[in-house]
C-alpha cells in the first residue's frame, strides 16, 4: 500500500479533480449559507421561521432530485456530467446574487443545494471510490480534504467580503472565482485518461491508481510499485470485495442496508442539527458567540487529520471494519455537551471533527466494498438523498425540541445516545461480513 505521498505525486491530477469539486460543493453547505442569514433575513423581510422553511424545503426537494439525477453518473460520460454540474452551480451563484425577492431566493437556496452541495460531493466521491481499489481510502480522505479547506476558509473570507462590499457583490465574486479558477482546474484534472474511461469497463479487479499514473513518476517509483503489490495490506483489498455489483432495487431490499443507514446518517444529523442552532447553544450557556465561531477552526483541524488518518486505516482494514468504531469519538463529544463550561463545545468540535472526518473515507469506501462499483453511481445517491434529507429535518427537529424548552443537556443526551445506537447496530450488521471468506467480484 502506497504511503500518502507516493500516492498524491502519482495519482495528482485525478486526485485534483475530487479535491476541487469538494471545495465547490462548500458553496451549498450550511455552515456556509449560515453566514448570509442575517442579511439575507434584513434584505428580504424574513422572519426566521420563513427564513428556515424556504431553506428546509429547498433541501427536501434537492434530496429528492439528487436520488433522481445522481444515478446517471454511471451512464454519462465523468467530463459531461461534471461540466452540467457545475453549470448549475454557476447559475445557483448567479441566481442568489441578483435574487430580488424571497422567491428568487428560495429558487437559488434549491439550486445550490442540488448542485452546489449535493451532486458536487456525489460526484467526486462516487468518483473516487470507483476508479480507485487498493489505495479507494487514500483517495477519498484526500477528496475530502476540499471540505475542511472550505470550513477554514470561506467563512472567514464570506464575512469579510460581506462587510467590506456586500452580499451580492461576495456572491458575484464566487461566480467569478468558479468560472475563472475552479472550471480551469477541474478540466485540467479530467485529462487524466481515467477520466475518459467508460464506466462499463472499470473492473473491481484492477488497482486503477496503480496502473494508470503520471508518465512522468512511472521509472521513479516502479520499484516501489512492485514491493507494494507483494505487501499483506494490499492482498487486504482483495478480500474486500463483493461476489457481484448490486444493482440500486436490490440494495433497497438488502437487510443490512437499512440497518447501516442510521449510522450513515449521523454525522450529518448531528453536525447539521447542532452547528444549525449554535447561537441558541451560545445563548442558553453564556457563551460569546464569538468564541462559538472560532472554535470552527479546531474543529477543521481535527476533521482534516480523521479523514486523512482513516484513510489509510480503511485501505489497511476494510471499511466494513472501520464502520464499526468511526462513529465512537462524535458519540462522546455529543455527551460533553452536556457541560456547561465553554471547554465543552471546545471538546466537542476538537473530538467531533474526527468523526466527521472519518465518515468521508469510511462511508464512501463501504459501498464499493460491499455492492460493487458498477452501480454505484445510483447507490450513492440514494445515500447522499437520505443525507441531504437528514440535514433538512434535524434542524427542524431540534428547534421544536428547544421550542418545548427541552433541557440543552437532555437534547445532547438523545443525540448521544442515537450514535450510540447505531454504532452497536453496525457492530452487529458486519460482524458476521467479517467472519465471512468475500469472494472476488464475477465477471
Amino acid at each position: 500500500m502506497l504511503s500518502y505521498w507516493s500516492f498524491i505525486k502519482q495519482n495528482l491530477r485525478f486526485l485534483s479533480f475530487g479535491l476541487v469539486l469538494v471545495f465547490v460543493g462548500n458553496y451549498g453547505q450550511t455552515f456556509f449559507i449560515s453566514v448570509f442569514g442575517g442579511v439575507w433575513r434584513e434584505a428580504f423581510d424574513l422572519s426566521h421561521t420563513q427564513y428556515s422553511f424556504y431553506y428546509s424545503l429547498a433541501t427536501l426537494i434537492s434530496g429528492f432530485a439528487l436520488m433522481i439525477i445522481g444515478g446517471k453518473l454511471d451512464t454519462s460520460s465523468l467530463k459531461t456530467f461534471t461540466l452540467w454540474v457545475l453549470t448549475g452551480t454557476l447559475i445557483a451563484t448567479l441566481v442568489l446574487a441578483f435574487a430580488l425577492n424571497a422567491y428568487w431566493l428560495f429558487a437559488g437556496f434549491l439550486l445550490i443545494r442540488f448542485c452546489g452541495q449535493g451532486l458536487t460531493g456525489h460526484t467526486a466521491f462516487t468518483t473516487m471510490a470507483r476508479y480507485f481499489d487498493k489505495n479507494r481510502g487514500k483517495a477519498i480522505s484526500v477528496a475530502s480534504m476540499g471540505m475542511p479547506i472550505g470550513e477554514f476558509i470561506l467563512p472567514v473570507a464570506a464575512a469579510f467580503t460581506i462587510a467590506a462590499f456586500g452580499w451580492r457583490e461576495t456572491w458575484i465574486g464566487l461566480a467569478v472565482l468558479l468560472v475563472l479558477c475552479f472550471v480551469p482546474l477541474l478540466l485540467w484534472s479530467l485529462g487524466d485518461p481515467r477520466a475518459s474511461q467508460p464506466v462499463t469497463q472499470v473492473d473491481d479487479n484492477t488497482e486503477q491508481d496503480n496502473n494508470v499514473q503520471d508518465s512522468n513518476l512511472q521509472d521513479n517509483n516502479l520499484q516501489e510499485n512492485s514491493a507494494e503489490a507483494n505487501s499483506v495490506e494490499v492482498n487486504n483489498s482483495d478480500q474486500n470485495r463483493p461476489k457481484r455489483h448490486w444493482q440500486r432495487r436490490d440494495v433497497i431490499r438488502d437487510p443490512r442496508f437499512w440497518f447501516t443507514v442510521p449510522a450513515i446518517l449521523s454525522p450529518a444529523v448531528l453536525i447539521t442539527g447542532i452547528f444549525f442552532h449554535q447561537a441558541f447553544w451560545a445563548e442558553a450557556r453564556g457563551w460569546s458567540l464569538s468564541w462559538v465561531a472560532s472554535s470552527m477552526t479546531l474543529y477543521a483541524i481535527t476533521h482534516a487529520l480523521g479523514s486523512l488518518f482513516t484513510g489509510a486505516l480503511v485501505d489497511k482494514l476494510g471499511a466494513k471494519r472501520v464502520m464499526r468504531l468511526y462513529l465512537l469519538p462524535l458519540a462522546i463529544a455529543t455527551l460533553m455537551l452536556q457541560v456547561d463550561a465553554f471547554w465543552g463545545w471546545a471538546f466537542f468540535m476538537l473530538v467531533g471533527g474526527l468523526s466527521v472526518g472519518a465518515s468521508g473515507p469510511t462511508i464512501g469506501a463501504l459501498w464499493p466494498e460491499v455492492y460493487g462499483t458498477k452501480h454505484l453511481g445510483s447507490i450513492r445517491a440514494m445515500v447522499s438523498a437520505l443525507m441531504v434529507l437528514s440535514t433538512a429535518v434535524a434542524p427542524i427537529v431540534l428547534g421544536t425540541l428547544i421550542d418545548e424548552q427541552l433541557s440543552v443537556s437532555s437534547i445532547m443526551a438523545g443525540l448521544a445516545g442515537y450514535a450510540i445506537v447505531s454504532l452497536l447496530i453496525c457492530q452487529k450488521v458486519y460482524q458476521k461480513a467479517l467472519q465471512t471468506k468475500v469472494q472476488t467480484i464475477d465477471p
